[in-house]
């Protein structure tokens, strides 16, 4: 039986239509009345608090493997094998010696500045994509647009055939979806032949560019990466790729998304926006404390040491649930939490993980979304929501599968 500082009359639901739609006052409210909060779907526990939040996603007796270190049972390995061969090589599954050297060897590739060299390559691509976008009228922000550029720019830099993006995006969406521990066995089986397609270009490349390596190509850079002998092997060169895909085209989507929602709900932000462009980096960063597209359970990490933790007893094995959402709009975090300001000047960073575990895609998922935002804004000087977001049922983000806007370029 889980303990928690939870009333009864709470209970988390983050597939509410309600909750969905504005999920921060109920986070305010498990702030004040259930920190941490019993979560029985899962068999875990929610921290809402910025201070738990922040101690706890730096604490080593918690850790991102849901084995615990003992792998994955026979059972799973026959059903999905894919599934498995995948996740087996994830940095969040690797032991910490293991971590260490796979980051050492690829680290150097995904910095701000290496990525920046990718600029002009990415600028572009975004910008043949708005270029077929309509003059005037209504569009889906997230169809015609967030959904279509990221996986494109993915796909040019590790140069992956033609006509293999739109499989490229489900077997991204299938590797973050997975990773719930609640579930259900029917929605994680529908998940994996998406997985199995994707993993199966994935090794057509990695075999192409061995007997064919080209200069600009980051697939090749990642084969060659090494340090004295050691080289990445082939599993876990399509971990990192898959790795890849989730931070720099599926959380790429969602951010584009919500940050032309937010910007489109606060005009007197969007017109900053348009004043000064370089704001758009903290544009970006603002969306992702307002109003992050997560479902709102949090970054999950899994107790590899029972502890207590004010009064209450983590047990080894289970996950908790550290519920950056909540924590960005805690007022200990912020004075004005409830306020959207695109010249805050906060560090969202642990909404992509922290130390060891900051996702490799990070600075990419930036890149890509500043230069589109900049672009879209430049393409239409008039722009306006032309309805409510409607979203879907994504296990782990809120995603928002139409956002109307209406648009007309300078006459």
């Amino acid at each position: 039986m889980l303990e928690a500082s939870a009333t009864s009359e709470l209970k988390f639901d983050p597939f509410d239509p309600a909750f969905v739609e504005d999920p921060y006052p109920t986070f305010r409210r498990f702030r004040e009345e259930a920190p941490i909060y019993a979560w029985e779907q899962v068999k875990g526990h929610i921290l809402f608090r910025y201070r738990d939040v922040m101690a706890l996603i730096r604490d080593p007796r918690l850790g991102t493997d849901p084995t615990l270190g003992g792998g994955f049972s026979p059972e799973l390995r026959a059903a999905y094998p894919d599934y498995v061969a995948i996740r087996e090589n994830d940095l969040f599954m690797m032991r910490p010696e293991s971590h260490a050297r796979v980051r050492k060897l690829v680290t150097p590739l995904f910095g701000p500045r290496q990525l920046e060299a990718h600029r002009p390559r990415v600028a572009q691509i975004i910008a043949e994509v708005i270029g077929r976008l309509p003059e005037r009228g209504v569009i889906n922000v997230f169809r015609d647009f967030a959904q279509t550029y990221p996986v494109r720019v993915i796909a040019a830099m590790l140069n992956i055939p033609p006509g293999a993006e739109a499989e490229f995006l489900a077997f991204a969406d299938a590797l973050i979806a997975t990773i719930f521990p609640g579930l259900p066995p029917e929605v994680f089986a529908s998940y994996m032949p998406a997985i199995s397609r994707g993993r199966e270009i994935v090794r057509a490349v990695i075999a192409d560019r061995r007997e064919r390596p080209m200069a600009d190509d980051l697939m090749t850079h990642l084969i060659s990466a090494c340090d004295d002998a050691d080289r990445l092997t082939d599993g876990e060169l399509e971990s990192l790729i898959g790795g890849l895909l989730v931070g720099g085209s599926d959380t790429t989507v969602h951010l584009t998304t919500y940050a032309i929602l937010e910007l489109l709900r606060h005009p007197d932000q969007l017109a900053l926006l348009r004043q000064d462009p370089s704001l758009a980096r903290s544009a970006l960063d603002e969306t992702l404390r307002y109003n992050a597209f997560g479902r709102g359970g949090g970054l999950t990490r899994f107790v590899e040491e029972p502890f207590s933790w004010n009064g209450v007893e983590f047990h080894r094995g289970q996950p908790l649930f550290l519920n950056t959402q909540s924590a960005f709009r805690d007022p200990e975090f912020v004075a004005d939490p409830d306020v959207y300001d695109i010249r805050r000047r906060t560090n969202s960073s642990p909404w992509f993980g922290h130390g060891p575990h900051f996702c490799l895609g990070a600075s990419l998922a930036r890149l890509e979304a500043e230069t589109a935002l900049q672009q879209f804004l430049a393409r239409y000087p008039t722009i306006e929501l032309a309805g409510k977001p409607v979203y879907g049922n994504h296990p782990i983000f809120r995603d928002i599968l139409d956002l109307p806007v209406r648009v007309a370029v300078a006459d």
